[in-house]
């Protein structure tokens, strides 16, 4: 059947007339399976213009696309073992002009491995000349805290967002 502008289909020969098989549900279903559903084909359209290059292509996508999956479902795996997220945040106000050291302390966390964020507050406009730096002071973590340099602070910045984010 030449059907390469037809949709897929499923073609089984009619039933002959003559069919009228004898039997409990089971034999009748099997002799219908037998004598018509056996017969049946399926035509696809372009089916037989797939080359086996292109058939070896999509095996190999699929192949690349079946690792793929497979490293993913390791690193979902690896979620399942959720670590331990400690926070401890907060702010410091009144931080003076110029230089100083904010030090930061906090309810005892498991380590002194952890990351910190630091955020400077401001409550106006800074002009274009102005060049604070905030930066954690070197050696200053521990458990308990840690400390924050502040130089050449500008009167607009008066407080500082920290955080501390320990994982285990």
């Amino acid at each position: 059947m030449d059907n390469l502008t037809s949709s897929p289909q499923l073609v089984f020969p009619n039933i002959p007339d003559d069919f009228c098989p004898s039997g409990n549900w089971t034999e009748v279903f099997q002799a219908f399976v037998d004598e018509v559903l056996v017969n049946g084909t399926i035509n696809v359209p372009g089916l037989g213009d797939v080359t086996p290059a292109q058939i070896t292509l999509i095996n190999d996508q699929l192949q690349s696309q079946q690792n793929q999956i497979t490293a993913l479902d390791t690193r979902v795996d690896n979620l399942e073992n959720k670590p331990t997220i400690t926070v401890r945040s907060g702010t410091i106000t009144g931080v003076p002009t110029a230089d100083s050291v904010q030090t930061v302390t906090f309810a005892s966390l498991p380590s002194a491995t952890y990351g910190v964020s630091i955020t400077p507050i401001c409550g106006a406009s800074i002009g274009a000349s102005a060049t604070p730096l905030f930066s954690l002071n070197s050696g200053s973590k521990t458990t308990t805290g840690f400390s924050i340099r502040v130089e050449n602070n500008i009167s607009q910045i008066t407080s500082i967002d920290w955080m501390a984010v320990h994982t285990s």
